[in-house]
């Protein structure tokens, strides 16, 4: 009997003993005992943590304080820092858990102090080195200070970013006595006193300018970080948009451009925006003249002679009755005494003004005239023949002989009218049987002639010309190659492993290393590379020989630039500055990955370049464009520019269309003299009629028996 009491009771302990809940382990803590204010103290803990379990300051009575606080699961290792607090005394770090105190570390905070060395004075707004000695705790700084240590806000530095304990301070842009403290925790711990003083500027300039002319002006300055010079209004105010940054002056002189309002001003030094120099200035009225004819037919190329103060920007605009834009325009200082505008299409009466800063210095009246135009063509053609057409009409730069399907949109052949070469000109009529409209069709999209043409099946296969060019091209000394390089936003995408604009880099570098013979006039601009969300172009490599070193180089440090905008016309019209003087042929290669977004017109700049007399070609590189409707709209602006518009889809592809697009440019006659193609050697065959051809390159010409079903070639140099 005992023993079965006894075996009960040992069955029941091992219930007991097998049965019971794991007791926890103690959390602890492990710090020092000592610490400044605001120190960093580093901590360990030991025992896992519940959720929510907290590590924090108390007082010696255990009265948890507010302020910095860890929660103990986020610590790594069980290892973590608290900033200590910004009162010396006594106090206990604790680990709080379910809201109780499991684990204490006593700690003593002790005060701490810095020092300052700085100078004993410094002009208003001046930046000056402060050098220092305090505990470097995070998020320490020192701070400028009014003469009862009340904190200036916003002139500050974190002693945290300082280079060999120095750090730069700016002082108060007001004369007096200041002070320099160190703070941390935001608590001050030791400072310095300085004295300000207040400081003049000079500023000398012409007694007197016209409105919105841009001249010199030199000054005297501190020259603090920020300091510039602005117009100034008769009643004080600053005129808005009229400064230069004092910093950015050569020798300290730099350039402002005046009011375009006539009036008493002054140009004013400010530094922490308070003048502190200026000179008076008078802005005087100016005007300018305008000679034109007093009628001019729609949508014609006109001659517009000037006389004006030709400041930065100025331009002649053509303007409809009521004031508003009627489209075309014309940088004075592109055009020296003359500038040609196109007339608008639409009949009525119009003015040519001159404005300067967006006033209005001088303009004259005119009148649009209508147009007409008559067209004589075959009534009937074979498809993939070629057809001459007689047209009279105006004629214009952009005019178009278009053959169309008048229940479908879009071309099924065209070809711009050239007045220069007579009015004769050859279309290739598609292999598509049928009835078809030929228009005479205006820049504009204006129909002035039609007249029905059938196509009937081709009797025979026509043939081809290919027209090849020499290895490398051979400019005569009087021709140039102007390289129009898009790096707006849209050049940043990738494709592959690099960015589009390293890809376009590279191809331009190869092109100008490999290919453009050195010594060759070259000219290089680049649009979308310096401003964001802005429509800027710059002129990178003025014109002059080539300098392969040197243009490798400058292509080398362009940079697109995100959200920078396309400004392809106003590059477009750029180009006849950057070409001025040139006398022979002017090659222009446009490099683009996107479509016009700065409102500008290309295909009017463009037939304004042909329409001025210039020996211009204009070829478009598209690179990495699969828009289709776009692909066509640059294919027509080459064709307009007596170019050619080549799509690359790739890094081979683009280097092949640069190649081809500085090759020599041809035309091709048939017996009648009547030219019926024209293009870039090295580009696509040329459909033609079988029949005796004379290709002209240049100065040179020779002639070409096109068989039927075959290709033929020749080589132009």
């Amino acid at each position: 009997m005992q023993h079965k009491k006894l075996l009960t009771a040992i069955v029941f302990l091992f219930l007991i003993v097998g049965f019971a809940p794991a007791v926890q382990a103690e959390n602890g803590i492990t710090a020092p005992a000592e610490a400044g204010i605001n120190e960093g103290i580093e901590i360990t803990v030991s025992g896992p943590p519940a959720k929510g379990d907290i590590l924090r300051f108390a007082d010696e009575s255990g009265n948890l304080l507010k302020g910095a606080y860890v929660y103990v699961g986020n610590l790594k290792n069980n290892k973590g820092t608290l900033a200590a607090p910004l009162e010396p005394g006594k106090y206990q770090l604790v680990y709080v858990s379910g809201g109780k105190i499991v684990a204490s570390s006593p700690l003593t905070v002790t005060a701490v102090t810095a020092t300052l060395n700085l100078p004993e004075s410094a002009d208003i707004n001046e930046t000056i080195e402060v050098q220092f000695d305090g505990p470097l705790n995070k998020g320490d700084y020192v701070q400028m200070l009014q003469s009862d240590d009340t904190p200036i806000r916003g002139l500050y530095a974190y002693v945290g970013n300082a280079k060999n304990g120095v750090v730069k301070l700016r002082v108060p842009a007001e004369g007096g006595d200041y002070g320099v403290g160190y703070f941390t925790g935001k608590t001050l711990i030791g400072s310095s006193p300085i004295t300000v003083k207040g400081v003049t500027a000079t500023v000398t300039a012409p007694e007197s300018v016209s409105a919105n002319e841009t001249f010199e002006l030199s000054f005297d300055g501190p020259l603090n970080n920020g300091d510039y010079l602005q117009f100034v209004d008769a009643n004080g105010k600053p005129v808005r948009g009229l400064y230069r940054y004092a910093g950015n002056a050569k020798d300290n002189v730099t350039t402002l451009t005046a009011p375009v309002e006539p009036g008493s001003y002054s140009i004013a030094y400010f530094t922490a925006k308070k003048p502190i120099g200026s000179t008076p200035i008078t802005v005087t009225g100016t005007n300018a003249t305008l000679t034109m004819e007093g009628t001019v037919p729609a949508g014609a190329h006109f001659p517009v002679g000037w006389q004006g103060p030709n400041n930065s920007g100025d331009l002649i605009r053509v303007l409809r009755a009521d004031g508003a834009n009627a489209g075309s325009y014309a940088y004075v200082g592109h055009n020296p005494d003359t500038v040609t505008l196109r007339a608008p299409e639409e009949i009525g009466d119009y003015r040519v003004a001159y404005l300067s800063g967006g006033q209005i210095l001088g303009e004259v009246s005119f009148t649009v005239a209508e147009v007409s135009a008559t067209l004589d063509a075959p009534a009937e053609v074979e498809g993939n023949q070629r057809f001459n057409i007689t047209w009279q009409g105006p004629g214009n730069h952009g005019d178009i002989l278009q053959l169309v399907d008048p229940e479908k949109p879009g071309n099924l052949a065209y070809r711009y009218i050239d007045k220069e070469k007579g009015n004769v000109s050859a279309v290739l009529a598609p292999n598509l049987p049928g009835t078809y409209e030929l228009r005479y069709l205006t820049h504009g999209g204006k129909v002035l002639a039609a007249v029905p043409v059938t196509i009937i099946p081709a009797k025979l296969e026509p043939g081809a010309l290919m027209v090849e060019a020499a290895d490398k091209p051979r400019l005569g000394p009087e021709d140039a190659i102007e390289v129009v390089l898009d790096a707006s936003g849209s050049m940043l995408q990738r494709q592959g492993k690099d960015r589009r604009i390293e890809i376009a880099k590279r191809t331009l570098t190869s092109l100008i290393s490999d290919t453009i013979p050195e010594n060759t006039a070259f000219v290089l601009r680049v649009f979308g590379h310096k401003e964001a969300d802005k429509c800027r172009t710059d002129l990178e490599i003025p014109l002059a020989p080539l300098d392969r070193a040197a243009a490798t180089a400058r292509v080398d440090g362009v940079t697109a630039m995100n959200l920078a905008k396309t400004p392809i016309a106003d590059s477009l019209r750029e180009t006849r500055s950057d070409l001025a003087a040139v006398t022979g042929e002017r090659i222009i290669v446009l490099i683009t990955d996107g479509e016009e977004t700065c409102e500008g017109d290309p295909a009017a700049v463009i037939a304004e370049m042909r329409a001025s007399g210039d020996d211009v070609r204009v070829n478009i590189v598209g690179y990495a464009i699969d828009d289709a409707a776009l692909q066509e709209t640059f294919a027509l602006w080459a064709d307009l520019g007596g170019g050619e518009y080549f799509n690359a889809s790739d890094e081979t592809a683009l280097a092949e269309a640069l190649s081809k697009a500085v090759n020599p440019s041809f035309t091709v006659t048939d017996e009648a003299g009547v030219t019926v193609a024209a293009g870039i050697a090295g580009g696509a065959p040329i459909t033609l009629a079988a029949g005796t051809y004379s290709v002209t390159a240049g100065a040179s010409a020779q002639q070409i028996t096109i068989e039927p079903a075959k290709l033929s070639t020749v080589r132009v140099e």
